[in-house]
């Protein structure tokens, strides 16, 4: 049998237009692997890197009898916490050094690409596309180009294009990041025994707002998805189904249905097309039901004096590094203080210059802090406190819940503080609070807290399941760069009319 030689790589960044932009320093403090590293951190019990990787390596390990039976060629992965543009002059460095790598790997035999799809630089709307064109013209025509994308990928045509095979995530929160990975190293596979997939793609006029786009049942996003798995068969090998992110704000914004079939374009053309349909049809369910702070207040200070009743997950979906917030908005920590809200946490805040103050002072220090001292982002005002300093961490802990189960995570040097009746994770490395793991990790039991309030939009839920029903979550409306509420943003290059900031916005089958 002959070995097959597969390159892995890949670009992981999901760009807000309207947040700073973003250069080598955020991907080294994220991820940033080469070579043999790359197979190392795959085959990890804990692994440091996007875990559809490990679900690749697995696959074929098990198909080629273990390590030694196919032969990995990693080049380079990166990734970073969501932020604005990437510099030009960093992408177009990564370029060179994935085409090197690529160029001096002799002959392969397919490629597998971890990509998150929906990044901007500050010189092109595109860069994912221009990296999968690079790959394609690097191998050439002829060897299988397969890839993963977070569902909230904005998918160009370029994209569908270079590549044979894009599989989506089907869960938000992204709870199936390893078995996608699978399912691409199965798609290679099927190529490699004489499979021909055909793809087609639709675009919709739909922008949906992130908090609209959960899975779970009752949600429309889910519902589609689910239809979209229901047709999946003997001719269809893939539906993906990707509702996008708004705050790309890029020519290519809009839901995209990709259908990949056995070798039968007419039955991915007309998939694609039914599933559009249905999915424009439900457009109007796309709306944020979220809660005022003056609201969650009243439901913090209620559930704080009284422990009779249900303990309360509040979101701040405005401020979320995973979309590209920089997580450190004080609107409700403000408010939280001065109505002396009690028995609350808030994960997780970030703010270098407070942590480093923090650890200068030590544990136990009782000090006079301005949080966000050094920061000059829009949206991230200054707030004096009084706080003690209640632990101190290097931040690196095992996750046992939610999207970081069983992965390393690294929130750099954190700190503790206690400012009157609210307990606040403060850490170094920007990123959204994903699970209890973020409160868990530095001593706080949040089991006992009366209301936690995490700075994330969705992906919390699945790493807060295990103590929160749907009923004890709320999501609270306040300004940030990521706020559901489309309409207060300046957009430049979104197509319109869009729906839902366009009502009138039209579409039809008939003209795809």
């Amino acid at each position: 049998m002959t070995v097959k030689r597969i390159a892995i790589c890949g670009f992981n960044l999901e760009s807000n237009r309207f947040a700073p932009t973003c250069a080598r320093r955020d991907f080294e403090e994220s991820m940033y692997l080469r070579g043999d590293e790359i197979s190392v951190e795959a085959r990890a019990e804990y692994p440091r890197l996007h875990l559809g990787v490990s679900g690749f390596y697995q696959v074929m390990d098990d198909r080629f009898g273990g390590a030694k039976g196919w032969s990995p060629v990693p080049a380079v992965l990166v990734g970073s916490t969501p932020a604005g543009a990437v510099e030009e002059s960093f992408f177009l460095e990564f370029l060179e050094e994935l085409r090197v790598g690529l160029a001096g790997a002799d002959s392969l035999d397919g490629v597998y690409v971890c990509q998150h799809g929906a990044a901007i630089a500050t010189h092109t709307h595109d860069p994912d596309g221009d990296m999968f064109r690079l790959i394609r013209e690097v191998v050439g025509p002829d060897v299988p180009v397969v890839a993963t994308l977070d569902l909230h990928a904005n998918v160009s045509e370029e994209m569908v294009a270079a590549t044979d095979l894009l599989v989506a995530y089907r869960t938000n929160p992204h709870v199936d990041v390893y078995e996608r990975g699978q399912e691409a190293a199965a798609g290679l596979l099927e190529m490699f025994e004489g499979v021909r997939p055909r793809s087609f793609r639709v675009r919709l006029p739909l922008v949906a707002p992130s908090v609209t786009q959960l899975t779970a049942d009752g949600y429309p996003y889910g519902d589609l998805i689910r239809l979209g798995q229901s047709r999946i068969d003997d001719v269809v090998m893939n539906v993906s189904i990707l509702g996008g992110f708004a705050f790309g704000d890029t020519p290519k914004n809009g839901m995209t249905i990709v259908v990949t079939t056995r070798d039968d374009s007419d039955r991915a053309r007309q998939l694609a097309l039914e599933l559009a349909s249905a999915a424009w049809n439900d457009r109007h369910r796309y709306q944020p039901k979220m809660i005022s702070l003056d609201a969650a207040v009243a439901r913090a200070q209620e559930v704080g004096a009284d422990d009779s009743q249900p303990a309360i997950l509040f979101a701040d979906p405005a401020d979320n590094p995973g979309g590209g917030g920089r997580g450190n908005t004080t609107h409700i920590l403000r408010a939280f203080l001065a109505a002396e809200v009690s028995g609350c946490a808030l994960a997780v805040f970030y703010d270098r210059a407070a942590v480093a103050a923090a650890f200068a002072a030590g544990v136990g220090a009782q000090m006079s802090i301005t949080l966000n001292s050094e920061e000059d982002s829009s949206f991230s005002d200054p707030l004096d406190i009084e706080a003690t300093v209640e632990r101190l961490s290097d931040g690196v802990f095992i996750g046992e819940y939610g999207m970081v189960a069983g992965k390393t995570v690294t929130t750099g040097p954190t700190a503790v503080l206690v400012a009157g009746g609210i307990r606040v994770v403060v850490i170094s490395n920007r990123q959204q609070c994903l699970s209890t793991d973020y409160l868990q990790a530095f001593g706080i039991e949040a089991a006992e807290c009366r209301s936690i309030v995490v700075k994330s939009r969705g992906h919390f839920r699945a790493g807060f399941l295990h103590l929160f029903e749907s009923r004890q979550v709320f999501e609270i409306d306040v300004p940030g760069l990521t706020s559901p509420n489309l309409a207060g943003f300046d957009w430049s290059y979104l197509p319109r009319p869009v729906f839902p900031l366009d009502e009138d916005a039209q579409w039809s089958p008939d003209g795809v």
